[in-house]
């Protein structure tokens, strides 16, 4: 959604608006990129695309706003934010009409594939050892839990919720019978099992994530495992297989078995095609810098940008990737 200012040239060669102010000629178009929680891996990775993209041109400037994997589809989709992230499962539902959409946003486009991401089930380590070891024994455990199953409107949330029907439950019923069930981003989740608050969080994250390994510094933690029926039910929703490799984060040296999707950056058919084209021209272009905001960054490439995940590609992206001999 771009804004523009518009300035008069008057006799004497002063430029001044309509309110007889100096300005430039034209301000920089205005636009949106909407992420996840600001301390999560969406939040982390826009800030920096956005900071490098700000420095680099003057055409354009994009902001950052917070919204979730779950939400930001309906959001670009009726033109809420111009371009931002979501995940690949979650787009082509939205584009369908699908659940957990209510209608159909056609008008999606695919910019680029950014990341793999896996589901993360953090845990107290005493808990695990004491026979909490999946969600499923969340749900059936006659001691109440407290846990942070994410913000709402984030694939994070979307993903408890999910495993939390599947199993017979709901947060309503949780709640009733004491569990603590918080709502929290990722960084008041990190903070809130190292202080004991909770004892459980979620979080479909990039691997590694900045807040996991802290929270697992600070406090004897372990991975839930994951059912198969669980799995089976997230799997029925367009999630995939995956895996987090063992000793990334302290208390869990071994491989854990979890589901998850592609993290993409959309924008709409509306979304200007010059705006999209210098955007991955630019990221690209400053891999070095982007590598140090963080490390999935150093793994992104023009070709894992531009794969085939099935959603139709942006115009200005479909120009990049011909120019680059992918397409």
């Amino acid at each position: 959604m771009r804004n523009y200012v518009i300035s008069i040239l008057v006799g004497g060669g002063m430029v001044v608006s309509a309110a007889a102010t100096p300005t430039p000629a034209f301000s920089a178009d205005q636009y949106t990129f909407a992420v996840g929680s600001l301390g999560g891996t969406f939040g982390r990775l826009g800030a920096g695309l956005v900071e490098i993209f700000n420095q680099k041109q003057e055409k354009s400037k994009f902001s950052v706003v917070p919204g979730g994997g779950k939400s930001n589809p309906a959001r670009i989709g009726t033109l809420g934010a111009d371009i931002g992230f979501s995940f690949g499962n979650l787009i082509k539902n939205a584009r369908a009409g699908e659940s957990p959409y209510k209608k159909p946003y056609a008008n999606l486009r695919m910019v680029a594939n950014f990341y793999d991401s896996c589901y993360h089930q953090y845990a107290a380590a005493e808990l695990v050892d004491g026979g909490i070891k999946t969600v499923d024994d969340i749900v059936a455990s006659k001691t109440p839990i407290k846990l942070s199953v994410g913000k709402k409107g984030t694939s994070t949330e979307y993903i408890a919720s999910i495993m939390i029907k599947n199993l017979g439950s709901s947060y309503k019923a949780l709640e009733a019978r004491g569990y603590k069930i918080v709502f929290a981003g990722v960084s008041a989740s990190s903070r809130q099992i190292r202080s004991r608050g909770i004892d459980f969080y979620f979080h479909n994250s990039g691997i590694p994530n900045a807040g996991g390994i802290q929270a697992h510094l600070s406090r004897d933690l372990k991975f839930l495992a994951m059912s198969d029926n669980t799995k089976a039910g997230l799997i029925k929703a367009g999630f995939a297989k995956c895996v987090i490799p063992g000793g990334i984060y302290k208390g869990a040296p071994g491989e854990t078995h979890s589901v998850g999707t592609n993290g993409v950056v959309i924008a709409t058919d509306k979304t200007p095609t010059d705006l999209v084209y210098n955007f991955l021209k630019i990221a690209h272009a400053n891999s070095k810098f982007l590598g140090n905001v963080h490390k999935i960054f150093k793994t992104w490439t023009k070709k894992k940008a531009s794969m085939d995940l099935g959603i139709p590609k942006h115009p200005g992206a479909i120009k990049y990737y011909k120019e680059m001999g992918l397409m």
